[in-house]
C-alpha cells in the first residue's frame, strides 16, 4: 500500500468531501480526486460510495481504514524519531581536516566536547585531499581553499600565518638563503607538486627555481619532522613551528597568510551533534567569522 496515496484516502474518509480533504492536505480538489483514483486502481476496489451527502466508505474502504490508520501512526512515529535523533547530542560526526589543523584545533575541540557529551562518536579523516562534503564523504570539512561551487554552507574560521623554518643545525651548516636568490644552494622540503601547485612557484613570495627539492611529503607534520632533522627548509604553520625549540624562522618578515574555512552540508546545519562540533571547532580557532 502506497502511503502517499493512503494519506489522501484517510483525509477523504475523515472529511467526507473532496473540498474538505483538499483543505486538510493543502492541495486542490483535482489532486485529491486523482490520488483517490490511483489508490483505487492500486487496491483494485472502489473505496468510496459517492452519495448526495458526500463520500462514504465502501465495504472495501471500511476494511482498509484500520490498516491505513496504522500506516499513519507508523509514519508519524518515524518522523518523531527522526526529529528527535537530529536534536540529540549523540551519535556519529565525520570531520575532515589536515593533520596540523586536526592536532592543534580539532582534537582539542572534540576532547572538550566529548567530556560534556560522551555519547558523541567522532571520525576524523586527515590529509590534504578535499573530502566531498556535498557527496557525504564527511559531515564537515576544514579547508584552506574556499569552495567556489556546490550548495554548501561556508564559514570562515581564521586567517593563519605560515613561514619558512629550518633547524639550528641546518642554518649553522648552510646559512640563510639570500632573498631574491631563488633559494640557490639550499634544500627545500615540499608538499607534492600536484597537491599544492602554488608552492612550486613561490614560497612566501620567493621563487624556488634555484633550490634542490630534498623531500616531498603530503603531511605537514612529516615536513616539520624533516626540518627538525636538518634536511632543509620547510613552509610550516606558525601555530605549530613557532613552538618548536629546534626550529628558527628563516625570514621572519616573509609570511604566507592562509584563510581557513569550515564547510558544511546544508542538510546538516540543524542536526544538533553536527552543530555542536561546528561551534566547538570554531571556538578552538578563536573565530566566529562567517563567509
Amino acid at each position: 500500500m502506497n502511503w502517499d496515496n493512503a494519506r489522501y484516502f484517510l483525509a477523504l474518509a475523515r472529511a467526507g468531501s473532496l473540498r474538505g480533504a483538499a483543505h486538510k492536505l493543502e492541495v486542490d480538489q483535482a489532486t485529491v480526486g486523482r490520488r483517490l483514483q490511483a489508490f483505487e486502481s492500486e487496491i483494485g476496489s472502489r473505496l468510496f460510495l459517492r452519495t448526495p451527502q458526500g463520500y462514504q466508505l465502501s465495504e472495501a474502504g471500511r476494511m482498509l481504514l484500520a490498516d491505513a490508520e496504522r500506516m499513519e501512526a507508523a509514519a508519524e512515529a518515524f518522523g518523531r524519531k527522526a526529529a528527535q535523533s537530529d536534536q540529540q547530542l549523540a551519535g556519529p560526526v565525520h570531520i575532515a581536516a589536515t593533520d596540523t589543523v586536526a592536532e592543534s584545533f580539532v582534537i582539542p575541540a572534540l576532547a572538550r566536547l566529548s567530556r560534556s557529551h560522551p555519547e558523541l562518536e567522532f571520525t576524523l579523516s586527515t590529509g590534504l585531499g578535499l573530502s566531498d562534503v556535498a557527496a557525504g564523504e564527511a559531515d564537515l570539512a576544514i579547508r584552506s581553499l574556499r569552495p567556489q561551487k556546490g550548495d554548501l554552507l561556508i564559514r570562515k574560521l581564521a586567517t593563519i600565518e605560515m613561514g619558512l623554518y629550518a633547524s639550528d643545525d641546518y642554518l649553522a651548516r648552510r646559512g640563510r638563503p639570500q632573498p631574491g636568490g631563488g633559494f640557490a644552494g639550499h634544500e627545500l622540503l615540499m608538499f607534492p607538486r600536484g597537491t599544492v601547485p602554488r608552492h612550486w612557484q613561490q614560497l612566501c613570495g620567493e621563487d624556488i627555481g634555484q633550490a634542490r627539492i630534498a623531500l616531498q611529503a603530503n603531511s605537514q607534520l612529516t615536513l616539520r619532522q624533516a626540518a627538525l632533522q636538518g634536511m632543509g627548509i620547510a613552509l610550516l604553520s606558525a601555530f605549530i613551528a613557532d613552538h618548536d625549540a629546534g626550529l628558527q624562522r628563516v625570514w621572519p618578515d616573509h609570511v604566507d597568510q592562509v584563510e581557513m574555512w569550515l564547510v558544511l552540508h546544508p542538510d546538516l546545519q540543524k542536526v544538533a551533534r553536527v552543530r555542536a562540533a561546528v561551534e566547538a571547532i570554531a571556538a578552538a580557532f578563536g573565530a566566529g567569522q562567517t563567509g
